[in-house]
């Protein structure tokens, strides 16, 4: 029991909320409440393993963990992670037509990346972008789109569209994954989890070779120096509640540090409160941004997770020593320049309070 429980634990920490337009999550589990549950891996099982895995014993797939939450699940496939065949589509957009919410898996297994097997598309594999379409245009409740794939997939239509309500990224949650979606949907649990890389638009394999490693080649390499629009970007992520970050002093920017306050590196402290209603769990990075040219843009020098009720707060501390604010540019020499220090995905002035 205690395995199955961090099982679930991890499983529930992962999942990041990238979308949830009107708030339309979390639903409440009614019994009366029909949820069609469609896609290639809305049963899927040991898909949520990846790969490099060892036998779970206990393995809980999307459709059993809505069913497990007391609502009226029907699951249809649609089209298998290929999804060259269309045919069942029908049955797909009967079943959303039909229904009071729609959960639709979508993503990749196996089949399509893993040891020795590289993908030269980030597009969904085959229809399933055209599933996505026509779940949707016939759903008349919330479509919920849970992505669950270990390399990225292009996101940007799902993100644009009126018609996909939320969209939960669920990389490959392991044995209890359809539970923790399952718990995030209903609000069992309030999601905190960040999103672990860029999601870049599906012509970014056209733009820059897989065979130049260099990160700085444009458009550029991950959240660091790619400067294109990407679909969500790393760090991004949404919870059920609000938190606020508060400063303790006034800034002070590199400027007017001193060479011996910045050999010693310096503290920086941060209270974060939850404003909302709901308990919440806060994934706070702390990104650092340089003037240097071929610097990266930002990059993460510290994060802590902390969970707070409502209207609890914590002070967190970054500690960040010289090696923080020195910059490498595109000649491999190192300078120290320090523009702005930023919590979260957004920019904002940090503050200083210990040195």
């Amino acid at each position: 029991m205690e395995h199955q429980a961090l099982a679930l634990e991890a499983a529930r920490e992962s999942l990041v909320l990238l979308k949830n337009t009107g708030g339309v999550l979390p639903m409440e589990a009614k019994s009366s409440l029909k949820v069609a549950v469609i896609g290639p891996n809305s049963a899927a099982t040991s898909t949520m393993q990846g790969n490099y895995h060892g036998n779970a014993p206990y393995l809980i797939s999307p459709q059993q963990g809505l069913q497990q939450a007391g609502v009226q699940v029907t699951q249809v496939q649609g089209c298998d992670i290929k999804c060259t065949d269309t045919s069942k589509f029908s049955q797909a957009t009967a079943a959303a037509a039909a229904a009071d919410a729609v959960v639709l898996v979508v993503g990749l297994d196996q089949s399509q990346e893993s040891e020795g097997h590289d993908r030269t598309d980030i597009s969904l594999p085959g229809n399933q972008s055209q599933l996505i379409d026509a779940v949707s245009a016939a759903a008349k409740g919330p479509v919920v789109l849970v992505v669950m794939t270990g390399g990225q997939v292009d996101l940007t239509a799902a993100k644009a569209s009126a018609k996909i309500s939320a969209i939960i990224w669920a990389g490959y949650p392991g044995q209890s994954g359809g539970q923790a979606i399952s718990d995030v949907i209903f609000g069992v649990y309030n999601p905190g989890g960040r999103l672990p890389y860029t999601l870049y638009p599906a012509d970014y394999v056209n733009q820059i070779s897989m065979f130049d490693m260099n990160f700085r080649s444009k458009p550029g390499r991950t959240y660091k120096f790619y400067t294109g629009e990407a679909s969500y970007s790393f760090g991004d992520g949404l919870s059920y509640t609000t938190f606020s970050h508060e400063w303790a002093v006034d800034m002070l920017s590199t400027s007017s540090m001193s060479t011996s306050q910045l050999k010693d590196g310096v503290s920086y402290r941060v209270t974060v409160k939850n404003t909302g209603k709901v308990l919440g769990d806060d994934a706070v990075l702390a990104f650092i941004s340089s003037t240097v040219p071929g610097a990266p843009m930002k990059q993460l020098f510290g994060f802590e997770r902390v969970k707070l009720a409502p209207g609890g707060s914590k002070t967190i501390f970054f500690d960040s020593p010289a090696e923080t604010f020195a910059s490498v540019d595109a000649k491999v020499e190192q300078s120290v320049d320090c523009s702005m220090l930023c919590v979260g995905g957004g920019r904002g002035a940090l503050r200083l309070v210990a040195v």
